[in-house]
Protein backbone atom coordinates (compact mmCIF):
# COMPACT_ATOMS: atom_id res chain seq x y z
CA UNK A 1 0.00 0.00 0.00
CA UNK A 2 1.26 3.47 -0.86
CA UNK A 3 2.01 6.03 1.86
CA UNK A 4 -0.97 8.15 0.76
CA UNK A 5 -3.35 5.17 0.82
CA UNK A 6 -2.03 4.00 4.19
CA UNK A 7 -2.46 7.48 5.64
CA UNK A 8 -6.02 7.71 4.30
CA UNK A 9 -6.87 4.31 5.78
CA UNK A 10 -5.41 5.29 9.13
CA UNK A 11 -7.42 8.52 9.17
CA UNK A 12 -10.61 6.64 8.34
CA UNK A 13 -10.11 4.50 11.42
CA UNK A 14 -9.39 7.50 13.63
CA UNK A 15 -12.02 9.98 12.55
CA UNK A 16 -12.57 11.20 16.11
CA UNK A 17 -9.01 12.42 16.66
CA UNK A 18 -9.44 15.88 18.25
CA UNK A 19 -7.74 17.79 15.45
CA UNK A 20 -9.82 16.03 12.79
CA UNK A 21 -13.06 16.48 14.72
CA UNK A 22 -12.37 20.21 14.86
CA UNK A 23 -11.28 20.58 11.23
CA UNK A 24 -14.15 18.41 9.94
CA UNK A 25 -16.83 20.32 11.87
CA UNK A 26 -19.36 22.03 9.62
CA UNK A 27 -18.55 19.99 6.52
CA UNK A 28 -21.36 17.60 5.67
CA UNK A 29 -21.67 15.41 2.59
CA UNK A 30 -23.55 12.27 1.60
CA UNK A 31 -20.69 11.29 -0.71
CA UNK A 32 -17.26 10.38 0.58
CA UNK A 33 -14.38 8.81 -1.35
CA UNK A 34 -12.56 5.65 -0.44
CA UNK A 35 -8.76 5.49 -0.38
CA UNK A 36 -7.11 5.26 -3.81
CA UNK A 37 -6.28 1.79 -5.10
CA UNK A 38 -2.68 0.78 -4.69
CA UNK A 39 -0.59 1.47 -7.81
CA UNK A 40 -3.63 2.75 -9.75
CA UNK A 41 -2.81 5.38 -12.38
CA UNK A 42 -4.23 8.86 -12.07
CA UNK A 43 -6.73 8.20 -14.85
CA UNK A 44 -7.86 4.94 -13.22
CA UNK A 45 -8.30 6.64 -9.85
CA UNK A 46 -10.43 9.32 -11.48
CA UNK A 47 -12.55 6.65 -13.23
CA UNK A 48 -13.05 4.88 -9.88
CA UNK A 49 -14.34 8.09 -8.35
CA UNK A 50 -16.65 8.72 -11.28
CA UNK A 51 -18.15 5.24 -10.93
CA UNK A 52 -18.92 5.95 -7.26
CA UNK A 53 -21.50 8.62 -8.15
CA UNK A 54 -19.28 11.67 -7.99
CA UNK A 55 -20.07 13.01 -11.48
CA UNK A 56 -23.76 13.72 -10.84
CA UNK A 57 -23.50 15.37 -7.41
CA UNK A 58 -24.55 18.92 -8.50
CA UNK A 59 -27.18 17.76 -11.02
CA UNK A 60 -30.78 18.41 -9.82
CA UNK A 61 -32.66 15.34 -8.59
CA UNK A 62 -35.30 15.63 -11.32
CA UNK A 63 -32.59 14.97 -13.89
CA UNK A 64 -31.10 11.95 -12.13
CA UNK A 65 -28.49 13.70 -10.02
CA UNK A 66 -27.95 14.02 -6.28
CA UNK A 67 -29.21 17.62 -6.13
CA UNK A 68 -26.32 18.63 -3.88
CA UNK A 69 -26.11 22.29 -2.88
CA UNK A 70 -22.98 24.37 -3.37
CA UNK A 71 -21.82 23.74 0.20
CA UNK A 72 -22.60 20.02 -0.08
CA UNK A 73 -20.55 19.73 -3.26
CA UNK A 74 -17.80 21.73 -1.55
CA UNK A 75 -17.88 19.29 1.36
CA UNK A 76 -17.45 16.39 -1.05
CA UNK A 77 -14.53 18.19 -2.67
CA UNK A 78 -12.91 18.71 0.73
CA UNK A 79 -13.28 15.03 1.60
CA UNK A 80 -11.69 14.12 -1.72
CA UNK A 81 -8.92 16.66 -1.13
CA UNK A 82 -8.01 14.83 2.07
CA UNK A 83 -8.05 11.38 0.45
CA UNK A 84 -6.55 12.02 -3.00
CA UNK A 85 -5.29 15.60 -3.60
CA UNK A 86 -4.29 15.25 -7.27
CA UNK A 87 -7.65 13.76 -8.23
CA UNK A 88 -9.50 16.35 -6.13
CA UNK A 89 -7.78 19.31 -7.77
CA UNK A 90 -8.50 17.85 -11.22
CA UNK A 91 -12.11 16.93 -10.47
CA UNK A 92 -12.76 20.34 -8.93
CA UNK A 93 -13.09 21.66 -12.48
CA UNK A 94 -15.81 19.10 -13.27
CA UNK A 95 -17.72 20.01 -10.11
CA UNK A 96 -17.38 23.71 -10.92
CA UNK A 97 -18.58 23.33 -14.52
CA UNK A 98 -21.55 21.07 -13.77
CA UNK A 99 -22.50 23.14 -10.73
CA UNK A 100 -22.45 26.28 -12.86
CA UNK A 101 -24.62 24.55 -15.48
CA UNK A 102 -27.12 23.52 -12.81
CA UNK A 103 -27.22 27.06 -11.45
CA UNK A 104 -27.71 28.39 -14.99
CA UNK A 105 -30.67 26.06 -15.51
CA UNK A 106 -32.27 27.15 -12.22
CA UNK A 107 -32.05 30.78 -13.32
CA UNK A 108 -33.17 30.32 -16.94
CA UNK A 109 -35.22 27.07 -16.99
CA UNK A 110 -34.09 26.44 -20.56
CA UNK A 111 -33.10 23.35 -22.54
CA UNK A 112 -29.80 22.99 -20.68
CA UNK A 113 -31.57 20.39 -18.53
CA UNK A 114 -30.91 17.89 -21.32
CA UNK A 115 -27.17 18.30 -20.86
CA UNK A 116 -27.49 17.84 -17.10
CA UNK A 117 -29.62 14.74 -17.55
CA UNK A 118 -27.09 13.30 -20.00
CA UNK A 119 -24.24 13.86 -17.52
CA UNK A 120 -26.19 12.19 -14.73
CA UNK A 121 -27.28 9.19 -16.78
CA UNK A 122 -23.86 8.46 -18.27
CA UNK A 123 -21.66 9.58 -15.37
CA UNK A 124 -19.80 11.79 -17.83
CA UNK A 125 -16.91 13.91 -16.62
CA UNK A 126 -16.52 17.46 -17.91
CA UNK A 127 -13.05 18.96 -18.36
CA UNK A 128 -12.60 22.73 -18.17
CA UNK A 129 -10.46 23.93 -21.08
CA UNK A 130 -9.89 27.56 -20.16
CA UNK A 131 -6.13 27.85 -19.54
CA UNK A 132 -3.90 28.50 -22.53
CA UNK A 133 -0.12 28.28 -23.05
CA UNK A 134 1.70 31.18 -21.46
CA UNK A 135 -1.26 32.03 -19.28
CA UNK A 136 -3.25 35.24 -19.29
CA UNK A 137 -3.63 37.88 -16.57
CA UNK A 138 -7.27 38.24 -17.60
CA UNK A 139 -8.96 34.85 -17.19
CA UNK A 140 -12.06 36.07 -19.06
CA UNK A 141 -10.18 36.45 -22.34
CA UNK A 142 -9.20 33.70 -24.80
CA UNK A 143 -6.77 33.36 -27.68
CA UNK A 144 -8.63 30.40 -29.18
CA UNK A 145 -10.84 31.39 -32.11
CA UNK A 146 -14.44 30.44 -32.87
CA UNK A 147 -15.53 31.01 -36.48
CA UNK A 148 -19.34 31.12 -36.90
CA UNK A 149 -20.86 28.49 -39.18
CA UNK A 150 -24.40 27.66 -40.19
CA UNK A 151 -24.83 25.26 -37.26
CA UNK A 152 -22.56 26.76 -34.64
CA UNK A 153 -18.84 27.46 -34.56
CA UNK A 154 -15.56 26.03 -35.83
CA UNK A 155 -13.02 26.32 -33.02
CA UNK A 156 -9.22 26.27 -33.22
CA UNK A 157 -6.69 26.78 -30.45
CA UNK A 158 -4.62 25.16 -27.72
CA UNK A 159 -5.77 24.61 -24.14
CA UNK A 160 -3.01 23.85 -21.66
CA UNK A 161 -2.83 22.67 -18.94
CA UNK A 162 -6.15 20.83 -18.92
CA UNK A 163 -6.98 18.28 -16.22
CA UNK A 164 -9.14 15.21 -17.02
CA UNK A 165 -7.62 15.37 -20.50
CA UNK A 166 -8.19 11.68 -21.29
CA UNK A 167 -10.91 10.77 -18.77
CA UNK A 168 -13.43 13.50 -19.63
CA UNK A 169 -16.36 12.81 -21.94
CA UNK A 170 -17.09 16.49 -22.52
CA UNK A 171 -14.91 19.57 -22.64
CA UNK A 172 -16.12 22.98 -21.51
CA UNK A 173 -14.14 25.56 -23.46
CA UNK A 174 -13.87 29.27 -24.12
CA UNK A 175 -13.04 30.89 -27.46
CA UNK A 176 -13.16 34.36 -28.96
CA UNK A 177 -15.68 34.80 -31.78
CA UNK A 178 -13.83 35.86 -34.92
CA UNK A 179 -14.37 39.48 -35.90
CA UNK A 180 -16.09 40.41 -32.62
CA UNK A 181 -15.32 41.19 -28.99
CA UNK A 182 -17.47 38.24 -27.87
CA UNK A 183 -16.37 35.06 -26.14
CA UNK A 184 -18.35 31.82 -26.14
CA UNK A 185 -18.60 29.24 -23.38
CA UNK A 186 -19.48 25.86 -24.88
CA UNK A 187 -19.46 22.11 -24.39
CA UNK A 188 -17.68 19.89 -26.87
CA UNK A 189 -17.44 16.07 -26.94
CA UNK A 190 -13.82 15.11 -26.34
CA UNK A 191 -14.10 12.57 -29.19
CA UNK A 192 -14.88 15.34 -31.72
CA UNK A 193 -12.87 15.21 -34.96
CA UNK A 194 -9.99 17.65 -34.77
CA UNK A 195 -9.64 17.53 -30.97
CA UNK A 196 -6.52 15.73 -29.76
CA UNK A 197 -4.69 15.25 -26.47
CA UNK A 198 -1.08 16.30 -26.84
CA UNK A 199 1.84 17.13 -24.60
CA UNK A 200 2.68 16.15 -21.04
CA UNK A 201 2.35 18.58 -18.16
CA UNK A 202 5.78 18.51 -16.51
CA UNK A 203 4.57 19.54 -13.06
CA UNK A 204 6.12 18.87 -9.67
CA UNK A 205 2.69 18.28 -8.15
CA UNK A 206 -0.66 16.93 -9.34
CA UNK A 207 1.22 14.14 -11.09
CA UNK A 208 -1.84 11.87 -11.12
CA UNK A 209 -4.39 14.46 -12.24
CA UNK A 210 -4.63 13.31 -15.89
CA UNK A 211 -3.41 16.72 -17.02
CA UNK A 212 -2.18 17.39 -20.55
CA UNK A 213 -2.84 19.72 -23.48
CA UNK A 214 -5.89 19.81 -25.74
CA UNK A 215 -5.35 20.92 -29.33
CA UNK A 216 -8.40 21.98 -31.38
CA UNK A 217 -8.05 22.11 -35.14
CA UNK A 218 -11.28 23.31 -36.80
CA UNK A 219 -13.45 21.48 -34.26
CA UNK A 220 -17.16 21.79 -35.02
CA UNK A 221 -19.19 22.94 -31.99
CA UNK A 222 -22.96 22.69 -32.27
CA UNK A 223 -24.78 25.89 -31.38
CA UNK A 224 -27.03 23.91 -29.02
CA UNK A 225 -23.96 23.22 -26.87
CA UNK A 226 -23.10 26.92 -26.53
CA UNK A 227 -24.64 28.11 -23.29
CA UNK A 228 -23.11 31.59 -23.10
CA UNK A 229 -21.93 34.26 -25.53
CA UNK A 230 -21.01 37.82 -24.67
CA UNK A 231 -18.21 40.40 -24.51
CA UNK A 232 -15.23 39.10 -22.56
CA UNK A 233 -15.08 42.14 -20.28
CA UNK A 234 -18.78 42.23 -19.38
CA UNK A 235 -19.58 40.96 -15.90
CA UNK A 236 -23.01 39.35 -15.92
CA UNK A 237 -24.87 36.82 -13.76
CA UNK A 238 -23.01 33.92 -15.39
CA UNK A 239 -19.62 35.39 -14.54
CA UNK A 240 -20.71 36.09 -10.97
CA UNK A 241 -22.18 32.62 -10.48
CA UNK A 242 -19.11 31.02 -12.01
CA UNK A 243 -16.73 32.91 -9.75
CA UNK A 244 -18.74 32.01 -6.64
CA UNK A 245 -18.86 28.30 -7.50
CA UNK A 246 -15.19 28.28 -8.43
CA UNK A 247 -13.96 30.11 -5.32
CA UNK A 248 -16.05 28.04 -2.89
CA UNK A 249 -15.15 24.67 -4.43
CA UNK A 250 -11.49 25.60 -4.84
CA UNK A 251 -11.22 26.74 -1.23
CA UNK A 252 -12.90 23.56 0.01
CA UNK A 253 -10.62 21.36 -2.09
CA UNK A 254 -7.42 22.91 -0.77
CA UNK A 255 -8.88 23.00 2.73
CA UNK A 256 -8.94 19.22 2.44
CA UNK A 257 -5.38 19.05 1.12
CA UNK A 258 -4.09 21.29 3.92
CA UNK A 259 -6.15 19.43 6.53
CA UNK A 260 -4.43 16.25 5.41
CA UNK A 261 -1.01 17.91 5.73
CA UNK A 262 -1.88 19.18 9.20
CA UNK A 263 -3.05 15.68 10.13
CA UNK A 264 0.42 14.37 9.19
CA UNK A 265 2.00 17.00 11.44
CA UNK A 266 -0.24 16.21 14.42
CA UNK A 267 0.41 12.49 14.12
CA UNK A 268 4.13 13.02 13.87
CA UNK A 269 4.20 15.11 17.04
CA UNK A 270 1.89 12.76 18.93
CA UNK A 271 3.93 9.73 17.85
CA UNK A 272 7.18 11.28 19.06
CA UNK A 273 5.61 12.70 22.21
CA UNK A 274 7.59 15.92 21.76
CA UNK A 275 5.32 18.92 22.03
CA UNK A 276 6.75 22.16 23.44
CA UNK A 277 6.77 24.98 20.90
CA UNK A 278 5.28 22.62 18.31
CA UNK A 279 1.90 22.86 20.05
CA UNK A 280 1.60 26.58 19.35
CA UNK A 281 2.68 26.14 15.73
CA UNK A 282 0.04 23.45 15.18
CA UNK A 283 -2.54 25.63 16.90
CA UNK A 284 -1.67 28.51 14.59
CA UNK A 285 -2.07 26.36 11.48
CA UNK A 286 -5.36 24.95 12.78
CA UNK A 287 -6.95 28.35 13.40
CA UNK A 288 -5.94 29.43 9.90
CA UNK A 289 -7.85 26.47 8.44
CA UNK A 290 -10.81 27.01 10.75
CA UNK A 291 -11.15 30.60 9.53
CA UNK A 292 -10.82 29.57 5.87
CA UNK A 293 -13.39 26.79 6.24
CA UNK A 294 -15.87 29.08 7.95
CA UNK A 295 -15.50 31.76 5.28
CA UNK A 296 -15.91 29.19 2.51
CA UNK A 297 -19.12 27.69 3.90
CA UNK A 298 -20.53 31.09 4.81
CA UNK A 299 -20.12 32.47 1.30
CA UNK A 300 -21.73 29.37 -0.23
CA UNK A 301 -24.75 29.55 2.07
CA UNK A 302 -25.21 33.31 1.80
CA UNK A 303 -25.14 33.26 -1.98
CA UNK A 304 -27.60 30.37 -2.15
CA UNK A 305 -29.95 32.10 0.29
CA UNK A 306 -29.72 35.40 -1.59
CA UNK A 307 -28.21 37.23 1.38
CA UNK A 308 -25.26 38.18 -0.84
CA UNK A 309 -25.77 38.72 -4.57
CA UNK A 310 -24.56 40.58 -7.64
CA UNK A 311 -21.24 42.36 -7.58
CA UNK A 312 -21.06 42.02 -3.80
CA UNK A 313 -21.02 38.22 -4.26
CA UNK A 314 -18.35 38.60 -6.93
CA UNK A 315 -16.14 40.71 -4.66
CA UNK A 316 -16.60 38.26 -1.78
CA UNK A 317 -15.73 35.30 -4.03
CA UNK A 318 -12.59 36.94 -5.38
CA UNK A 319 -11.60 37.88 -1.84
CA UNK A 320 -12.01 34.26 -0.73
CA UNK A 321 -9.89 33.04 -3.62
CA UNK A 322 -7.01 35.40 -2.65
CA UNK A 323 -7.36 34.52 1.03
CA UNK A 324 -6.98 30.85 0.11
CA UNK A 325 -3.49 31.46 -1.30
CA UNK A 326 -2.49 33.53 1.73
CA UNK A 327 -3.82 30.87 4.10
CA UNK A 328 -1.93 28.09 2.32
CA UNK A 329 1.35 29.97 2.79
CA UNK A 330 0.67 30.72 6.45
CA UNK A 331 -0.21 27.08 7.16
CA UNK A 332 3.00 25.90 5.48
CA UNK A 333 5.05 28.44 7.44
CA UNK A 334 3.63 27.04 10.69
CA UNK A 335 3.93 23.31 9.96
CA UNK A 336 7.34 23.36 8.24
CA UNK A 337 9.35 23.53 11.51
CA UNK A 338 7.10 20.80 12.96
CA UNK A 339 7.39 18.29 10.12
CA UNK A 340 10.97 19.14 9.24
CA UNK A 341 12.89 17.23 6.57
CA UNK A 342 9.97 14.91 5.83
CA UNK A 343 8.45 17.78 3.86
CA UNK A 344 11.22 17.30 1.32
CA UNK A 345 11.76 13.54 1.33
CA UNK A 346 10.94 11.41 -1.68
CA UNK A 347 8.01 9.08 -0.98
CA UNK A 348 6.88 11.04 2.08
CA UNK A 349 3.18 11.86 2.33
CA UNK A 350 3.98 15.34 3.64
CA UNK A 351 6.21 16.07 0.65
CA UNK A 352 3.49 15.07 -1.81
CA UNK A 353 0.95 17.26 -0.03
CA UNK A 354 3.39 20.17 -0.06
CA UNK A 355 3.87 20.14 -3.83
CA UNK A 356 0.20 19.44 -4.56
CA UNK A 357 -0.80 22.43 -2.44
CA UNK A 358 1.49 24.70 -4.47
CA UNK A 359 -1.00 24.52 -7.33
CA UNK A 360 -3.29 26.84 -5.36
CA UNK A 361 -1.30 29.84 -6.58
CA UNK A 362 -1.85 29.07 -10.27
CA UNK A 363 -5.64 29.19 -10.41
CA UNK A 364 -7.43 32.26 -11.79
CA UNK A 365 -8.12 35.05 -11.28
CA UNK A 366 -4.59 36.45 -11.09
CA UNK A 367 -3.57 37.37 -7.56
CA UNK A 368 -2.51 40.72 -9.02
CA UNK A 369 -6.16 41.58 -9.66
CA UNK A 370 -7.98 40.07 -6.65
CA UNK A 371 -7.48 42.89 -4.15
CA UNK A 372 -8.09 45.46 -6.87
CA UNK A 373 -11.47 43.89 -7.63
CA UNK A 374 -12.50 43.98 -3.96
CA UNK A 375 -11.27 47.56 -3.58
CA UNK A 376 -13.00 48.64 -6.80
CA UNK A 377 -16.33 47.30 -5.61
CA UNK A 378 -16.01 48.94 -2.20
CA UNK A 379 -15.09 52.34 -3.70
CA UNK A 380 -17.82 52.23 -6.31
CA UNK A 381 -15.48 51.85 -9.28
CA UNK A 382 -16.00 49.53 -12.26
CA UNK A 383 -14.69 46.00 -11.67
CA UNK A 384 -12.18 44.63 -14.18
CA UNK A 385 -10.14 41.44 -14.26
CA UNK A 386 -7.60 42.96 -16.63
CA UNK A 387 -4.59 44.21 -14.62
CA UNK A 388 -3.75 46.57 -17.49
CA UNK A 389 -7.27 48.02 -17.48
Amino acid sequence: MTNAAADATERAGDAEAPHLALLNAGWSTLWTPGPPREDASGADRIRDLTASGYAALPVPCEFGGAGASLVEVASAQRALGMADPSAAIALNMHAFTVGLMADYWRRHRDSSWMLLEGIARSGALVASAFAEPGGSPNFMSSRSEAVPTGKGYRVSGVKFPCSLATTATLVCLTARVAGTDDTILALCPRSSPGLTVEGEWASLGMTTSDTAGLVLRDVEVDDRLVFHRGPADVIDDNVISGMVWFAVLLSATYHGVLSSLLDVAYRQVAGAGTYGARTALLGRATRELLALGGACRQLGREVESGAVAGRAALAAAVGLRATLSDTRDRVLAAVTPVIGSRLYGRGQAAASLLVDSLAVHHHPPSLLTCDDVVGAFCTGREISFDPAG
